[in-house]
């Protein structure tokens, strides 16, 4: 049967034990006559005052330690233990306050050190290596003032409330050492942050593509405002020889792309980017506004439209079966969030999605390459309604094999001499048979680019999210870009 225990909390004898005195101890089981039954509820209420969680069944013991007196037929229990004696606490540790020497002035007089070197080495604002020295300055100086523990006096005003720099130490401490917590400068050196951050393979290729920027006038940007104020007309200082007038910038033109990218990339917040590059929400959305236009209007030619000739040199093993395949396309809907319109609400309910999307048509090359983005569509508009009302139709010629779902009935919208290679569609009632499987293998195991380069610009999470409605003039042209720049990464197929 097993040996027994008591069922109070913190007593372990069984019918083997002996108590102080020398008597054996017993364990007694619940009263079960029903003569006894009210014993029994005593028993009961007194033992989960104790344990809440008692469970009584034919093996619920109680020592004899717990009754007082001899045991007979109506005792009821009523010796329990109570806290542990003071001994048994534990004592808590005792705590011992070291005296700070100069606890007021420290974080003030770090941050002197701090804009001192940065002061220094920002004399060449645009050289990457200055800054990137600057950071050892810092904790070498840092290091030495700890070790010697000496500091520049900083003095405090009681009247003003203000602390007073000796004249000659520093230039406007506030403005100074308000520096963004990431800059591109953090990059250098690091491929894989920098492609974590941005996107792009290497950091050689993120400045290249941001000096390409600067040759087109991103240093000379009239920054959103709004409609109203803002205006379409072309200003004199957008030519080589007139500089753009007004406040400086609060950034740099090279932080403020990183910053854009850190947004499509990362899909951060404004008032997270706010505070990683120290300007204002305001601020943030004025640089997001700016360059994303600014980008989607010189990104065109990064989406080219490759000849016949170009694919087959750079056909793929995959595709030896469909060397007059042109274009792979298929739709790929963006989450959004719900509008408040009815009329927005159904037309952009996806009943695939069981959501609100957007929704757009890539056309990829048999290599990988994105060879044409549609437009942002509706999520209620089909797969057949923007291949029709679209611009892919016009892009393609006699001899080419368009390549795509069963979804795609686009069958009757093709000309006589344009192919369009999809899987059989197979009735209910019936099996495929050999040749079908084999085709529908064979167009699966080609089509998979089309999937893998959707997967690649997910990796964008401003599009794996849900699309800030807030936004919903930018998204159009942050989907372009994130797609577009995916032509700059490795080739997907060889």
């Amino acid at each position: 049967m097993g040996r027994k225990y008591c069922c109070v909390p913190g007593c372990s004898n069984t019918s083997a034990n002996v108590t102080e005195e020398g008597k054996k101890v017993t364990l007694h089981r619940l009263p079960m006559a029903e003569s006894r039954s009210h014993i029994k509820q005593q028993w009961i209420r007194r033992l989960r005052n104790v344990r809440a969680n008692l469970i009584v069944n034919d093996n619920t013991r109680v020592c004899s330690d717990h009754f007082e007196g001899e045991f007979i037929e109506t005792s009821v229990p009523s010796l329990f233990p109570s806290k542990p004696p003071k001994d048994v606490l534990k004592q808590r540790r005792p705590l011992v306050r070291h005296p700070i020497e100069n606890e007021n002035n420290f974080g003030l007089e770090m941050l002197y050190e701090t804009v001192q070197v940065f002061e220094e080495s920002y004399a060449q604002p645009n050289s990457v290596e200055n800054v990137c020295e600057s950071e050892d300055k810092i904790k070498s100086k840092t290091r030495v003032n700890v070790e010697t523990n000496t500091y520049p006096v900083i003095s405090c005003d009681a009247a003003s409330q203000t602390f007073v720099v000796p004249p000659g130490t520093t230039k406007d401490a506030s403005t100074q050492a308000n520096f963004p917590h990431m800059m591109p400068e953090d990059l250098k050196g690091d491929d894989d942050k920098t492609r974590f951050y941005t996107g792009f393979v290497t950091f050689s290729m993120f400045w290249h593509y941001f000096l390409t920027t600067m040759k087109h006038g991103a240093d000379k940007l009239h920054y959103w405002e709004g409609d109203k104020r803002s205006g379409g007309a072309e200003k004199l200082y957008h030519q080589s020889d007139h500089m753009k007038p007004g406040r400086k910038r609060s950034l740099r033109p090279e932080d403020e792309f990183l910053l854009v990218c850190m947004r499509l990339r990362l899909g951060l917040l404004q008032e997270h980017l706010g505070d990683i590059f120290c300007v204002s929400k305001t601020t943030v959305s004025r640089i997001v506004n700016t360059w994303v236009n600014f980008l989607y209007a010189h990104a065109k030619h990064l989406v080219p439209w490759p000849s016949r000739e170009q694919i087959l040199c750079n056909l793929p093993k995959s595709f030896q079966d469909y060397k007059d395949c042109r274009v792979v396309i298929d739709c790929t809907e963006l989450f959004t969030e719900k509008p408040s319109s009815l009329t927005a609400q159904w037309l952009t309910w996806s009943e695939y999605k069981h959501s609100n999307t957007f929704k757009l048509l890539i056309g990829v090359a048999p290599n990988g390459l994105v060879n044409f983005i549609s437009r942002l569509w509706c999520g209620n508009a089909s797969d057949r309604y923007i291949f029709e009302n679209d611009d892919l139709l016009p892009k393609l010629s006699p001899g080419d094999m368009v390549m795509a779902d069963k979804g795609f009935t686009v069958e009757d919208l093709l000309p006589v001499n344009i192919k369009l290679n999809m899987p059989p569609r197979i009735p209910g009632y019936r099996q495929m048979t050999t040749n079908e499987f084999f085709q529908t293998q064979g167009i699966a195991s080609a089509r998979i680019v089309v999937e893998m380069k959707m997967e690649q610009f997910k990796n964008y999470r401003i599009l794996s999210g849900s699309l800030p409605l807030s936004e919903a003039h930018l998204i159009e042209q942050m989907a372009f870009l994130c797609i577009a720049w995916t032509n700059l990464l490795p080739p997907l197929m060889k």
